[in-house]
Parts: C-alpha cells; structure tokens; sequence
C-alpha cells in the first residue's frame, strides 16, 4: 500500500465532537488547516462470483442468482492535502442519485462534516459516500476507522463461508471447500420446497464441525408450516443459528418457535425500533443487524443488543473489498459482534481492492493502518466498468 504523510496532522482539528472525539485547542497543530475536497471520481462495475456460490439452478432463479450482475459504484474521494477516502455503494442505486451526492460533497470541508449524520441529498449512496469520509478522516489523523467508532472490541472478526441454495450434492463440493479454507462454519439459504435438511446433513456427513446458519428470508409464513423443517434441522447436530424462518412481523411466532425448536433464532434487523420490539416480544435470542445505514449505527445497533445481553453479526449484500473493510472496522469495533459476520468478498472473482482482507482460521483480520487500511484498485475498477 501506498504511504500517505499525515505529518502535518498528528490531532483532530476543531470539528464539534468529529465521530465522537473531543475539539483540540486552539493552538494544537492542525487547527488551522482544512481537508476540502476537490473532486470526487466514481467507477461504476459489475463483478462476477466465483463458480458454485450462488444457488443450485434447479431449484429456480432467485435474487441471490441475480445479484451479481447488478451494479455498484466505488467512489474516491480526492482532498486538497493530497489525502484521499475510498468507499462502496451498494446495488442497483440510480446513476442521477450517485451524482448529485457526488457534486454535493465538493468543496466540503470534511471535518466540518458530522460522520454520523450525513446531509446528503441521495440517501440510496449514502454508505459509499460515508466510508469515503471515514477513510480520509483517519487517514487525516493516522487513526484506523475502528477507533472513529469507538475504540478496538477484537482485533480479528469470526466469518464463516457461505453459499446460496443448494441441493444436496452441490452442499457437499461448498463444504469440501469450506473446509480447505479452515473455516468454522457455513451460512446457506433456504426457501420452502428446498431440500434444506438433506443439504445441511451433506455438511455434517463431510465435516460435524461444520456450524451451520440457516436464512430464510422471511419466506415461510407460518409456524405450522415452518417447525417439521426447524425439527428436521435440530435433528441433524451441527445447526449454529436460524435466520427468519417466518414473516419478521410475526413476534409471537417467533416466540412459540423458540420454544420448541433447540437451535437459536435470529432476526435480520436494521431499525433499533424494531429491535426493541423484538426484545419486548422475546422473539429471538441473536441479531443480523447489518448491513445499516451507516457504520455508526450499527455500532449503536450492537450496543443496543447487547444490553439485552444479546450477540450479534454484520450481515452484508455480499460486498467487494472496500465495504467489507468498512464492515470489518463497525464489527471490530462492537463487543457483543461474537457471531460469523457475512465478509465475503473473497467469493467474487475480484474484490476490487490491492491487497485482500486477510483470513485466517475462519478470522478476518482487522487492518491496523490509518483510515479503512485498503487501497481501491482502479485499474480492476476500469477493467469491471459497467
């Protein structure tokens, strides 16, 4: 990666609490200077998945087969101190709408920006644009972003492997391959009409260590027509979590489900409100509560779950390099983050990024250099253009 001089800002200059930290002093060094930006460039790409990921073509066309053929934008933020901030929409955002967040930002003075409460005028680009500030903000300062968000939780963050549906035999090639990658565990899909429980003992039969999370989606609509399958996949020993099984609306469902099936559920949540009624409503003992609108509030999203003594994952919209850093840094940065977080840029066949995040024993580990710790590789990002 590339050295950028933070030498002449060693401190924060003055912005009201920047991110959570406090105004310098007047005559700290940097007081006087500024970090406007100058130009913003946006490479708009399209990035294939590795073969086998997405789900078994016989069980029919869905979003997740859809996916990675739909468009995001990377962004790069250019300063007048030379600094620059990368960041990552996510799919299928409106060209006019990127733009004008694009143009908005120009000139701005970044540290007279409010990180947490961004006033941009498309709200759909709002993460890319977000990550970009933070990047160039701790580069600014020579801080990594976890500390912009509140200081070092884990310096390495669980993540298992993951697949989409899949029938039995096609299960069997992903665990094979999840274990080659020393990987803790699998995150599958399912839908009703699935063969889900036989796919899942395909795991156990090529490794019982294999944990397994099971999503949903949401798409099974009532507990009648849910618990055989909840049943079937107890019996099987080597279930972590089941994500959505039934309509998130359905609270009480969701609470007679706990009763009597033994594997945890989780709820796929981004809105405190409804994580608040979820806890009022004892419908689930685990929180998917990513990916948020911002990486703040999913900081405070962790917070949250956890005084409900609550564990939670940063789930994603299967990202490139730059917003699985900056998903790396939010997970990083929440204690209660204990479960495997959906970092899964290593599926695609590029992540866009110079160096990938590295995995280790099912761990990635967090970046310790100033800003997101990543650097955009533009020559991938001219080769994936949309």
């Amino acid at each position: 990666m590339r050295k950028q001089s933070i030498s002449r800002r060693g401190m924060l200059v003055g912005a009201g609490g920047l991110a959570g930290l406090p105004a310098v002093p007047a005559a700290a060094a940097g007081r006087s200077e500024r970090l406007q930006i100058t130009g913003v460039d946006l490479f708009k790409v399209v990035v294939p998945m590795q073969p086998d990921i997405v789900s078994s073509p016989e069980l029919g066309p869905d979003a997740l087969t859809e996916f990675p053929g739909i468009p995001k934008f990377m962004v790069k933020i250019h300063t007048d101190s030379g600094l620059s901030g990368v960041g990552e929409t996510s799919r299928g955002l409106d060209d006019a709408q990127v733009r004008r967040s694009a143009d908005y930002l120009r000139g701005k003075n970044i540290f007279d920006l409010n990180l947490s409460r961004l006033e941009l005028p498309g709200r759909g680009a709002y993460a890319g644009f977000e990550i970009a500030l933070y990047d160039a903000v701790g580069k600014a300062i020579g801080w990594p972003v976890y500390k912009l968000l509140g200081g070092l939780a884990r310096r390495k963050v669980l993540v298992n492997y993951w697949c989409g549906r899949k029938n039995p035999a096609d299960m069997k090639r992903v665990a094979e391959r999840a274990v080659k990658g020393r990987f803790q565990g699998i995150k599958v899909k399912g839908r009703p009409g699935d063969p889900v429980v036989k796919a899942v003992e395909a795991i156990a039969a090529v490794s019982p260590a294999l944990k397994v999370t099971v999503d949903f989606n949401a798409h099974h609509r009532t507990v009648e027509e849910f618990l055989p399958i909840g049943k079937g996949l107890d019996a099987v020993g080597n279930m972590l979590v089941i994500e959505d099984p039934i309509v998130k609306s359905d609270l009480p469902g969701y609470r007679e489900l706990r009763r009597q099936l033994k594997t945890p559920l989780a709820l796929h949540l981004g809105d405190p409100r409804a994580m608040i009624q979820a806890i009022r409503a004892e419908a689930c003992t685990i929180f998917n509560t990513g990916p948020s609108p911002s990486l703040a509030s999913f900081v405070s999203n962790c917070y949250l779950a956890g005084a409900a003594g609550m564990p939670v994952w940063h789930g994603s919209g299967h990202e490139l390099g730059v917003l699985d850093a900056a998903m790396l840094h939010s997970a990083a940065a929440s204690a209660n983050c204990t479960l495997p977080s959906d970092i899964l840029s290593y599926q695609r066949v590029d992540d866009l990024i110079v160096q990938p995040i590295e995995i280790r024993d099912s761990y990635a580990i967090v970046p310790d250099h100033p800003g997101l710790g990543v650097e955009l590789d533009e020559e991938a990002c001219r080769r994936y253009r949309a």
